[in-house]
């Protein structure tokens, strides 16, 4: 159905990047030894010319990050961040044979991506902290893909050098930002050393792609980079229609990327992308039949999207750099989709209907930066002040009709179903949105002692053509948000932190008087302790946090068919992460999550003071992963890994539960020379799962065991 609204310094990574779809625009990258630092062979280093910027965006040392800009917009060490921010780098991925980014970050603490089921292929469904985050939370390169309806970029993650979650209200640098975080994808990028890599890959349900990633200097002065990555995939999915026919999940992009680096001042990277997505929309199976209730003959979800845009950064001295990063962004989708109306008498046909769509989308988002660094005596700050904006200009309509009855125990496809008519449409409209966002921020740092300062001023207007009655909607929000932590690094390693952060998101829509809703209020306080010891590739992060989101949208109880803003849900809990290389050879990741999400406060008594449905209580996860040292098998490898999902439930009122969910993921690798061969499984012993929501008709099944073999070249 419709969804609602520092210097230069070279960077190293593994040979043969991971080897699953997708690709980009990309990032330094190097050869390296494994993770462990087991001696396997591999390629000469590519060195970066870049500034401090590139470990905080660039290829991550093994498993364990040390700097990002996501936290702070700064390049700023993990461990002085107030704030739980987790890093997925390049070879955790490859190791993991990660094939979407939502697989990328599950073994992240705080984040669940089942609650849709979990072989949903059209988006990355992202909750964190018990808040959806899959629209508000959509960051690539520091800026919101802005997601318009169904219009949404999934982003591979071959297209990507590291994949960064923030959890907890990150609106005081971000403006408009669900309070549950934001995941923000950082884009691989220029090298300065010429390199090129080929991936072929298969897999069950008949998927096959190829991919290649090329790129180096232009010039001999290495002031003109590039890149160019691109993939083909024509494959299927678990859903299958007949011996002959599966739901598909195609794709063709090609990602363009050039760097101008006229002195070692000031840098131009340009990052474009075309992606061309195919896939059967909604045609998931009838619960508990496994028949998709679509038809592969009329079916249709054909997504295009392209942007181009630009990083610019210039140093006017040793104090003071000014940046800005923008990007325009185009979309459009046509869409069918078949859903189940009801059961018949006999028990096994099904009634249905047809909903189409066509949609397009024109966004600009830009941020523009001044970071000024100075000291006051023993006091050093770290001062960013920025004005950012986004505009979104978005159309759509919807139409609906009847279709043909389909018999669960015999289904007959490729039926002539008709194409409803204009004079069913239940949709039209045009939606342009804006937001001006002000925002300063001042990081202080006494001796051991770190402050982290931080205020935002946000305007937000969204207006709303509905083209069937001549009503336009509009609306206008402002919002002040901040951010208070302080940290102390401790000589051992550890760090213990405390912060207060606040968040705002606009609502759509009125109450029963036609008042326009008020955003939505996040408030949070946490404290935590980080760890690293000194000298070691490791980090441990404990945190503790108490967040509210106030102005929720309950039932009028004058008018169930309308809303008022007096719900409240409160999320508390306890997260922990650790990563580390804990011998030559042998990485290992593991988290565990304790969640607990209530309805403080409802209009609705079946819901009040319940867990919101499909929000677990306790989440973990495990990974091992360990390359053969110095043996006859040397640059072999092997991983496994398992993840745990707790019970659920499927309606307000918490009578309907959800099973938990035990799975185990494994791979192996074998690098010779330039060349990396793998097989990676994901839920090994095809664990099924199941998630109902709000019934037990209303229900997905999750991703089944899925094997993937890869052979990559790189030169």
């Amino acid at each position: 159905m419709k969804t609602p609204r520092n210097t230069p310094r070279a960077l190293a990574r593994p040979l043969c990047y991971p080897l699953i779809v997708g690709l980009a625009i990309a990032a330094p990258v190097h050869a390296q030894q494994s993770a462990g630092g087991a001696a396997v062979p591999t390629l000469p280093s590519i060195n970066v010319l870049g500034d401090q910027t590139d470990a905080a965006t660039g290829p991550v040392n093994g498993y364990v990050a040390r700097e990002t800009l996501t936290g702070s917009k700064t390049p700023t060490n993990l461990l002085e961040i107030p704030q739980s921010v987790s890093v997925v780098g390049a070879q955790e991925m490859q190791d993991r044979g990660v094939q979407t980014v939502s697989q990328a970050i599950q073994y992240v603490p705080g984040v669940q991506i089942s609650n849709f089921g979990g072989a949903e292929v059209r988006n990355d469904w992202i909750v964190l902290r018990g808040f959806d985050a899959k629209i508000t939370g959509d960051y690539r390169d520091g800026l919101s893909q802005l997601p318009y309806d169904q219009i949404r970029a999934r982003t591979d993650p071959y297209a990507l050098e590291r994949v960064e979650v923030i959890r907890g209200p990150s609106s005081v640098l971000y403006g408009q930002v669900a309070p549950g975080g934001l995941v923000n994808r950082v884009t691989k990028r220029p090298t300065a050393d010429a390199f090129g890599e080929i991936v072929l890959q298969g897999g069950n349900f008949d998927r096959r792609q190829a991919a290649f990633d090329v790129g180096g200097p232009i010039d001999n002065d290495g002031k003109y980079l590039y890149r160019l990555t691109g993939i083909l995939r024509d494959a299927g999915t678990q859903v299958k229609y007949d011996s002959d026919h599966r739901y598909p999940d195609d794709l063709g992009y090609i990602a363009p990327a050039f760097t101008w680096r006229p002195n070692a001042d000031t840098s131009f990277t340009l990052l474009t992308s075309y992606q061309h997505d195919q896939t059967d929309g909604e045609s998931r199976p009838v619960f508990p039949t496994h028949v998709p209730v679509g038809d592969y003959g009329f079916n249709k979800y054909d997504r295009k999207q392209y942007a181009i845009g630009y990083l610019l950064e210039h140093r006017v001295n040793n104090a003071f750099t000014l940046r800005q990063n923008a990007r325009y962004q185009h979309g459009k989708l046509d869409q069918r989709d078949l859903y189940n109306l009801r059961l018949l008498a006999d028990g096994h046909t099904i009634s249905r209907y047809a909903l189409v769509s066509k949609e397009s989308m024109d966004g600009v988002a830009i941020d523009n930066q001044a970071e000024y660094r100075f000291n006051l005596g023993r006091v050093s700050h770290t001062l960013l002040a920025g004005l950012d904006y986004r505009f979104q200009d978005g159309q759509q309509w919807y139409r609906q009709g009847l279709a043909p009855n389909l018999d669960l125990e015999n289904p007959v496809y490729d039926q002539d179903i008709p194409y409803p008519p204009a004079a069913n449409t239940i949709i039209d409209q045009k939606d342009v949105s804006r937001q001006l966002g002000v925002y300063l921020q001042d990081q202080i740092k006494v001796d051991k002692v770190v402050v982290t300062l931080g205020a935002r001023q946000d305007w937000a207007r969204s207006s709303s053509d509905n083209r069937l009655t001549n009503v336009t909607t509009r609306q206008q929000d402002t919002a002040f948000t901040g951010r208070l932590g302080l940290a102390y690094l401790f000589d051992s390693g550890i760090t213990p932190y405390v912060s207060y952060s606040t968040s705002f998101l606009p609502q759509i829509g009125a109450g029963l008087d036609s008042t326009p809703f008020k955003p939505t209020k996040g408030e949070q306080y946490e404290f935590g302790i980080k760890y690293q010891p000194p000298g070691s590739n490791s980090m441990v992060a404990l945190s503790v946090f108490d967040l509210t989101q106030r102005n929720a949208l309950t039932p009028d109880p004058r008018n169930t068919n309308f809303s008022v803003q007096t719900g409240e849900i409160g999320s508390r809990g306890i997260e922990l992460e650790g990563k580390a290389n804990v011998m030559r050879g042998l990485d290992l990741i593991a988290s565990y999550t304790l969640n607990d999400v209530k309805v403080n406060k409802s209009n609705n008594p079946a819901e009040e003071g319940n867990t919101p449905i499909v929000t677990p209580r306790h989440m973990a996860s495990a990974w091992v992963n360990y390359t053969l040292p110095d043996t006859v098998l040397q640059g072999m490898g092997m991983g496994v890994g398992v993840r745990y999902v707790g019970k659920t439930y499927a309606d307000v009122s918490n009578t309907i539960e959800n099973g938990s969910s035990f799975m185990v993921d494994a791979g192996l690798h074998y690098q010779l020379r330039n060349w990396r061969f793998a097989v990676d499984a994901t839920n090994l012993f095809n664990k099924e799962t199941i998630v109902c929501r709000n019934n037990t008709v209303n229900c997905r099944y999750g991703l089944e065991r899925t094997v993937m073999a890869t052979v990559a070249y790189r030169w």
